[in-house]
């Protein structure tokens, strides 16, 4: 039987100085800081230079894990391609360097993806140290099976916009998940009650934080409240409603 590997710090570090141009892209965190994986940490206390989203935010982390003397860049949807050139200096150098985002895993509808892109093909080794994510977290507790999916990110603002990509991927007859922000929060909740106001739905809030909520039901049924409505949000629409979901249990058990 094979034995799992916990590589020390000092391990880890001989890890990081055998490999020239190399990017580490680095979970972390998406609400409970206990969520960090051992790796995670030793990476990040291995990087001279760490990649973030928004340095104050990544400060707190390194405190709280009382990592100190780490170099900050900061990158944005604005400023990826154009920041290329100097991480690669940074890399010839003998730089060792980490790419964060804010909360979770980097590159999924936040700044890192062209990045990760552009670096690859200039030659860069791009290693993940996996983690914490809203979207798989978010699918474990949906009660909604998701072996096939679709991802779609934030929605767009304008309400026919965002209700015709929802039509176009509801109509595949697989679940589709897509983040919410309070800001679009009621837009979107009003396009699914009076569209699909029986299909089911889970919607999680504020996963892993004080104030989590996980919601199942019909849209319909979707709480609308001041209360409920601030917060981040992950949806989980299902192609189905409920009698249709029973029916298909049925005939599976009788099959």
């Amino acid at each position: 039987m094979k034995k799992w590997e916990f590589p020390g710090p000092q391990s880890e570090k001989r890890k990081m100085k055998k490999e020239s141009r190399v990017i580490y892209v680095v979970s972390t965190p998406i609400g409970n800081m206990e969520d960090i994986t051992m790796r995670a940490i030793k990476t990040l206390q291995g990087s001279d230079v760490i990649i973030c989203e928004n340095i104050n935010t990544h400060r707190k982390l390194l405190s709280h894990l009382n990592i100190k003397g780490k170099r900050l860049l900061q990158i944005n949807s604005s400023n990826e391609i154009n920041s290329v050139n100097g991480i690669l200096k940074l890399l010839d150098s003998g730089k060792k360097i980490s790419l964060v985002t804010d909360a979770g895993t980097p590159g999924i509808s936040d700044p890192g993806a062209v990045l990760v892109r552009k670096l690859h093909e200039k030659g860069v080794k791009i290693i993940p140290v996996p983690g914490p994510s809203s979207l798989t977290t978010a699918i474990s507790v949906s009660y909604i099976p998701c072996n096939k999916f679709a991802f779609l990110g934030f929605l767009p603002k304008s309400k026919s916009r965002c209700k015709k990509i929802i039509d176009s991927y509801i109509s595949i007859g697989i679940p589709i998940v897509f983040f919410v922000s309070k800001h679009s929060f009621e837009n979107i909740t009003s396009i699914l009650s009076e569209s699909y106001p029986y299909n089911e739905i889970c919607i999680c809030k504020e996963l892993t934080k004080v104030n989590e909520t996980i919601f199942f039901g019909e849209c319909r049924d979707i709480p609308r409240d001041d209360e409920f409505k601030l917060g981040e949000f992950v949806f989980i629409l299902s192609p189905h409603s409920k009698s249709v979901v029973k029916q298909n249990e049925r005939s599976t058990c009788s099959s």
